[in-house]
């Protein structure tokens, strides 16, 4: 029941933007001030501070967290002096407001580590560590996503497979090391060469995938034309004398299936290979 809740906190407070999430932490502190004031100094409620200044470093980022920590210190020490608490020494309620305020950091700077560590840990588990784009899982997973946004807007999308011509020549010639660099600027010059909304992914050995949502066939065509050129000028540039086969499937109306979308793609590159290489396959299927 705990987690279900939490489960479904995090998944409304990850919808909204940073700056509700800031106005949800400063109401949050007020709250809690209120209450600490209230209760007067003999019930302790310090730790419910670390709610909004975990909701803040969480959901914003460290800067926010610090912000909230700086002002939960402030309201505790409003609400614990206007609780007019005996102390023996002005210093005291000083003290115990920087104690506390320190608490606070140290909690921000822990929960900003553990957020930074699993964000890269998520990117790494989609990435492909060589050349950086998505690896296999996470491009299928993007393609399903936008196959099933192209059925519910009746939108084109278009697939690509780019293969490299004669990769193994350049590993046995040149080594490995020579064949990871030119993988890396594939990788590179296809990202660079793409929108924000598309898709870049390494398959695997020497296949790359292009995933282009809202591309008709006569965006295709001009897309992949830019991007084999880029590829020309970057693959010149790093000293390689390397060619591509594409096979670029538009899809007016999106396939049942992911494998299927995939498959069609892939058979038009491989048709590309069997005619002589280095050419753009285009079809498209309704």
């Amino acid at each position: 029941m705990m987690i279900s809740m939490l489960t479904t906190i995090d998944t409304v407070l990850a919808r909204w933007s940073r700056a509700q999430v800031f106005a949800l932490a400063l109401c949050g502190v007020l709250l809690v001030g209120l209450v600490d004031y209230l209760t007067g100094y003999e019930l302790g409620v310090s730790l419910l501070y670390l709610g909004p200044v975990d909701v803040a470093a969480w959901y914003i980022g460290r800067r926010a967290g610090y912000i909230v920590a700086v002002l939960s210190a402030i309201v505790w020490f409003a609400a614990d002096w206007g609780s007019e608490h005996p102390y023996s020494h002005l210093a005291i309620p000083l003290w115990n407001t920087m104690i506390r305020f320190g608490f606070f950091l140290s909690n921000v700077f822990l929960l900003a580590e553990l957020r930074e560590h699993l964000a890269n840990e998520r990117r790494l588990a989609r990435t492909d560590a060589l050349t950086g784009t998505l690896n296999s899982r996470a491009f299928t997973e993007q393609v399903e996503y936008n196959l099933g946004l192209a059925r519910r807007n009746g939108s084109a999308l278009t697939l690509a497979y780019i293969d490299l011509d004669d990769f193994k020549r350049i590993n046995d010639k040149h080594g490995h090391n020579e064949g990871d660099r030119l993988l890396r600027v594939i990788g590179r010059t296809l990202m660079q060469g793409t929108r924000g909304t598309d898709q870049v992914a390494r398959l695997g050995g020497d296949e790359f995938a292009l995933l282009l949502p809202g591309t008709d066939t006569d965006g295709a065509r001009e897309a992949i034309g830019k991007i084999r050129q880029l590829l020309r000028e970057s693959l010149d540039s790093a000293g390689f004398s390397v060619t591509c086969s594409v096979g670029a499937m538009t899809f007016s109306r999106p396939p049942p299936s992911v494998d299927e979308a995939i498959r069609a793609a892939d058979h038009l590159m491989y048709r590309v290979k069997s005619q002589g290489k280095d050419a753009v396959a285009f079809d498209t299927r309704s």
